[in-house]
């Protein structure tokens, strides 16, 4: 009876252990093809979405700065401001009156500013957005006021700057994600790779979603972030947390890498603008902020490509140990 029970036991685990076995090459392929469908989707929408993505706050890449130079004629208290490189206007009524901006400038016009309050408002009129400005020419724009039954002009200007080489950065983002490929079918530990390579891509989208939050004047940090962060809010912490089981030497850490790698290099795909545009909503160098797209996106798409492959041969490994 007791044989017979230890029979019965041992033929348990070796079920279990087969079927641990299936489930881990099925979910391999399943990450396989998932992968590759998300890599596929997001092309497809940045293709389609085109240079006008929506950054943090609602800003976008542009060609032109914009700014305002003079308000006439001066009113005592009257403040009107161009923020967020030129994409929005922020006035401040300081008079004794209410000050009405004038209809023309989108949905956001006419609006009415009582006296101590203020405004901060995209207007079509004076926004950089969906303009097209040549590198070094200056495009003027006007918004007319009516502070308190005096007609006041404020006057501003777009000016148009040098945009970088957009093959270059593409070709960098490539270059990137084959040599994670490449590298990974070469090395002995390419699980420890892509862990390594991960908590790069982690660190490169963490950099670029605070870079962008940063650059958002009109509207509070913290909401601004966790907006701007989106679905990184699950990548990170698969990244992350990911990497440090698979350096422990565990195959599911190796997954989680590789799925939140997935998500990672998906949703950064909207901010290739930065590739063929001059002026991008981030606050520090545009040249910074094409590099961490970079890296996010290479390493991104290297490491989930690559670990279908990684994800296999740790499977097999582990069976022919007779481990799960």
């Amino acid at each position: 009876m007791l044989f017979v029970r230890a029979l019965g036991w041992l033929g348990a685990v070796s079920f279990v252990r087969a079927l641990g076995w299936l489930v881990s090459v099925w979910f391999v392929r399943a990450l396989g093809r998932l992968g590759a469908v998300l890599l596929v989707s997001g092309v497809a929408l940045a293709g389609a979405a085109g240079p006008a993505d929506a950054h943090a706050g609602g800003l976008t890449a542009t060609d032109s700065r914009g700014r305002v130079v003079t308000v006439t004629p001066a009113v005592p208290g009257l403040d009107v401001v161009a923020i967020e490189d030129g994409a929005r206007l922020r006035l401040r009524n300081g008079t004794t009156g209410p000050v009405t901006v004038v209809a023309g400038g989108g949905s956001a016009t006419p609006a009415v500013v009582a006296p101590g309050d203020e405004l901060t408002w995209i207007d079509e009129r004076a926004t950089p957005d969906g303009r097209a400005v040549p590198a070094g020419e200056v495009v003027p724009w006007t918004v007319p006021l009516d502070a308190n039954g005096t007609s006041v002009l404020v006057t501003g200007e777009l000016v148009g700057e040098q945009g970088p080489a957009p093959a270059l950065w593409w070709a960098a983002a490539a270059l990137t994600g084959v040599a994670v490929f490449l590298l990974a079918r070469r090395l002995r530990r390419a699980d420890l790779l892509l862990a390594a390579a991960g908590l790069v891509a982690a660190a490169a989208s963490i950099g670029h979603v605070a870079g962008s939050t940063m650059a958002v004047e009109s509207a509070p940090p913290a909401g601004t972030f966790l907006s701007a962060a989106g679905i990184n809010l699950l990548a990170w912490p698969l990244l992350i947390g990911g990497a440090v089981t698979a350096l422990r030497g565990r195959a599911a850490g190796v997954l989680a890498v590789c799925a939140g790698a997935a998500l990672t290099a998906v949703f950064v795909l909207p901010d290739v603008t930065s590739f063929h545009r001059a002026v991008l909503p981030f606050a520090g160098p545009a040249v910074l902020e094409r590099l961490l797209v970079v890296l996010a996106l290479g390493l991104g798409a290297g490491v989930a490509v690559a670990g279908a492959g990684v994800l296999r041969g740790l499977a097999h490994q582990a069976a022919e140990q007779g481990r799960p």
